[in-house]
């Protein structure tokens, strides 16, 4: 592995060089780490630098971890796949839904960041147990009938983290501790809201997020927003473990050796969910798969939370694991070309890097009058029942595509407007008299027309 050692230490010189990243990353393979390092700094008030042991929020990379915790409890004979939700939260106002469709993604819960944004008080930091109580109280329409598809749900997964607490008689935190975190020596490893239990967390990495206004990177709890990272921290199962790479590390190789999940209940979590209707992407317990013609199977997760995403991939036929965490916003095409890069290296491939990292975009300040005549449903013209809605909510546009959360649309000009973060620009056009909006990804343009 001496090559790929090396095609490793020259990719990542050559990103501390170039400052490409700011975070930290682990790559592995067969067993035997082959690179380990940290870019950039933790803390950017203080320039403190991050560290191979900074700790960093998983985001989403939780998912595979609360999978586990529902998986370490079949395997007991405490919980059958297909137990149904009710049988341990009965209130829920949900018939039909099992474990299996929490797990896969299958459910059809509608997601709780738009109903805490709607009833929530800000000022109060929202956990477990208040999602419990408004899914009670306000009964929000599920999306579709469990199983008809697979659509992302982070609802499902605070549930689940509820269902361990149910029939464990602890605190969701404490079974991961003493059944997951201790075991495998993940020592600087918990599930924890930070905000929320006040606490201080030795060479802890901030998240930042780039201020599209003022042109500068700030705490995500200060950015109009993000502030969700604030009144949304102490909820658990969906996110909210604070990990590093080793950890991570040492985790992937108790489920690879079958010292965690016996090799029977793996098999099940690696499977995709079948379900009545075609999905984007395969999803088994707590991982999304993939069958690559080169690299084989491909068992991974990623996250995102405002400041930070994280990526935990391992490759099954060549025993190569790749963990990347960030706490730095950053372009998110370039991102994705960083961790090609890494993984090409890790497979003795060539790979392509950028010579210097893109700068952000800024934004423009529109008066409300020029964003109101914006505000509209807008057709798409390939699927015409499919509709766009583009609104107005405290003085900021907002644009909500089909199955999709609504995001903040910024002004490039009156007409040209950005997602941050996205690579995709947003642009009012008239032609032939016709209202449109072009959502542009690179190369592919989607077109609707105003309703």
């Amino acid at each position: 592995m001496t090559n790929t050692k090396a095609n490793l230490e020259s990719l990542f010189n050559d990103i501390k060089e170039r400052e490409l990243l700011n975070g930290t990353v682990l790559v592995a393979k067969k067993g035997e780490i082959l690179y380990e390092g940290a870019f950039g700094d933790a803390d950017l008030s203080t320039n403190r630098p991050l560290t191979s042991r900074s700790v960093f929020n998983l985001a989403s990379v939780s998912k595979p971890i609360t999978a586990t915790a529902i998986l370490l409890l079949v395997q007991e004979g405490k919980l059958s796949l297909d137990d149904y939700l009710n049988k341990w939260i009965p209130d829920l106002p949900y018939e039909g839904i099992t474990i299996r469709h929490l797990l896969n993604h299958t459910n059809g819960l509608p997601d709780y960041l738009d109903l805490f944004e709607v009833y929530w008080d800000k000022a109060k930091i929202a956990d477990n147990d208040d999602l419990l109580r408004y899914l009670i109280k306000y009964k929000p329409e599920r999306l579709f009938a469990p199983n008809e598809r697979v659509e992302y749900s982070n609802t499902g997964y605070i549930l689940l983290a509820i269902i361990v607490e149910r029939i464990t008689d602890m605190d969701f935190s404490d079974f991961l501790q003493e059944n997951i975190f201790k075991p495998l020596k993940m020592t600087r490893t918990q599930a924890i809201g930070v905000r929320k239990e006040n606490i201080e967390i030795d060479d802890y990495a901030y998240g930042y997020v780039y201020d599209v206004y003022a042109g500068e990177y700030i705490l995500a709890d200060d950015f109009e927003e993000s502030k969700m990272v604030t009144y949304l921290d102490g909820m658990l199962g969906d996110g909210g473990i604070q990990s590093t790479v080793r950890d991570l590390y040492l985790y992937e190789r108790a489920l690879s050796s079958g010292n965690l999940i016996n090799d029977e209940l793996l098999k099940e979590a690696y499977k995709p969910a079948v379900t009545e209707t075609e999905t984007p992407f395969k999803y088994g317990f707590g991982w999304i798969l993939e069958d690559d013609k080169e690299k084989g199977q491909i068992i991974w997760h990623s996250g995102g939370w405002p400041g930070y995403v994280t990526h935990l991939k391992r490759f099954i036929d060549h025993d190569i694991v790749v963990i990347v965490l960030r706490n730095k916003e950053q372009d998110f095409d370039f991102h994705q070309q960083v961790l090609h890069a890494i993984e090409q290296a890790a497979f003795d491939e060539p790979y392509e890097l950028a010579e210097e990292k893109p700068s952000l975009e800024r934004a423009q300040i529109i008066p409300e009058d020029v964003l109101k005549r914006l505000v509209g449903d807008y057709a798409l013209t390939e699927h015409p029942d499919l509709i766009i809605h583009v609104f107005l909510e405290n003085n900021r546009l907002f644009i909500e595509m089909p199955g999709s959360m609504k995001l903040e649309l910024y002004a490039k000009t009156e007409e040209n407007f950005f997602l941050r973060g996205l690579s995709i620009d947003v642009d009012f056009i008239t032609v032939d008299g016709k209202e449109l909006v072009k959502i542009i990804d690179g190369t592919e343009v989607q077109t609707a027309e105003r309703q």
